[in-house]
């Protein structure tokens, strides 16, 4: 008799969100310990002031009105006009988000393998200590955990199916993405590769049909930029220090592998705007790059290290230093998930085909993060769900062409 995997999906959705909600109300829910802007913004969007910060390298200087990507402070946005500045709803909004998060890689799984896998996957996940753990905290990586599944998973069933519709929601997760991440923009490029190489001469249609309503979700963010700085912007102004911290002399020195300049350094940048002292950043971090090329490799290197990390640092926690038992839970999940995940990967790649994107999407993400910016673990938890997948698949016996 044929299984009915999907009665289960609910329960494992239940169990999820219970697990969520409880570890949340472990937690101190009337402060936020983040403090990095997200709610900042999210409350000042639901109350009508504006999307704004004050300047983050002159006190006394001009408003930023495009220092964070939008995505995050919208979602946060919506729950505090239904509920008010609350952080504790916030925080119930991640878990459902996160608990969502399962059922999008059930079907992903379907998708891509069978029922079977799909379930094993979600269930994986439901338990997954860093998907519940990010849940309490306002910052971004639940959120952008569900558009890379949203935007895959998308992709997968509109090519299984051939249906445009589905091409159309897939960019409408990716122009989501792209605006709580700028990393998503790469992913256009990738998908561009993949099209060509699997489709030909109906690349172009197909990529369209993403690429089209992804410039619909980002073209608002786009135009209220042009519109402020009569320049084309459709990332954040954070770009250019996040590069520039990553890329310079002092970064190897510091246990953080980035170094962050004392506000002297930026009297340099006086009287220049918003977008002018990011793209002084950007600057400044190439001409690093190209200058001392021997330095940049070991950069290259330590970071490397630091993004397939088995276990967090122990001073890069929200708000405060991890603890031991952080760093202990960290430790036994990170190292299986890698391991079998990559072993999984290395194990089917006689069909390489069927999985090209997700590899495309492995090399995608990691790649610009590793090679330019700072990297810190957390960075790569929009991957989590795909290498569950193929931990999965090491354990499965065959899987189908």
């Amino acid at each position: 008799m044929k299984k009915t995997y999907e009665k289960y999906l609910f329960l494992i959705f239940l169990w999820a969100l219970v697990l969520r909600i409880g570890f949340i109300l472990t937690l101190n829910n009337n402060v936020d310990v983040w403090g990095d802007w997200w709610d900042e913004l999210g409350w000042k969007i639901a109350s009508g002031q504006g999307y704004w910060v004050n300047n983050p390298y002159f006190p006394d200087g001009p408003r930023f009105y495009a220092w964070r990507s939008p995505g995050f402070p919208l979602f946060l946005a919506i729950i505090y006009k239904i509920f008010g500045h609350n952080y504790f709803a916030a925080k119930i909004g991640l878990a459902i988000l996160s608990s969502l998060t399962c059922i999008l890689i059930y079907f992903l799984g379907i998708t891509l393998i069978d029922k079977r896998t799909g379930l094993l996957s979600a269930l994986l996940f439901s338990i997954y200590p860093p998907s519940i753990f990010w849940t309490g905290y306002l910052a971004p990586v639940t959120l952008e955990i569900f558009l890379m599944c949203g935007f895959t998973f998308f992709l997968m069933l509109g090519e299984k199916n051939s249906n445009i519709f589905y091409y159309f929601i897939s960019g409408i997760f990716l122009g989501f993405g792209i605006l709580t991440r700028s990393l998503f923009l790469i992913l256009l490029i990738f998908l561009f590769i993949y099209f060509i190489l699997f489709y030909r001469e109906k690349f172009l249609k197909n990529y369209l049909l993403i690429t089209i309503p992804c410039l619909l979700v980002i073209s608002p963010w786009g135009i209220r930029n042009y519109k402020i700085f009569k320049k084309f912007l459709i990332t954040s102004t954070e770009g250019g220090i996040v590069c520039y911290i990553a890329n310079n002399s002092n970064s190897l020195n510091e246990p953080s592998g980035y170094w962050n300049p004392p506000l002297e350094y930026f009297k340099k940048f006086e009287g220049l705007s918003e977008i002018e002292i990011n793209n002084a950043l950007y600057k400044e971090a190439k001409n690093f790059i190209l200058n001392n090329p021997k330095t940049y490799l070991k950069l290259i290197f330590d970071r490397f290290k630091r993004y397939w990390r088995l276990y967090p640092h122990t001073f890069s926690g929200p708000g405060e230093n991890y603890k031991t038992y952080h760093v202990i839970i960290g430790f036994l999940t990170y190292t299986p998930l890698i391991f079998f995940g990559f072993a999984g990967l290395l194990k089917n790649i006689k069909i390489w085909r069927k999985f090209l994107f997700i590899y495309f999407l492995i090399i995608g993400w990691s790649l610009p993060i590793i090679l330019f910016f700072k990297t810190v673990i957390r960075y790569r938890e929009p991957l989590s769900p795909f290498l569950i997948i193929f931990s999965v698949l090491f354990f499965k016996k065959n899987v189908e062409k």
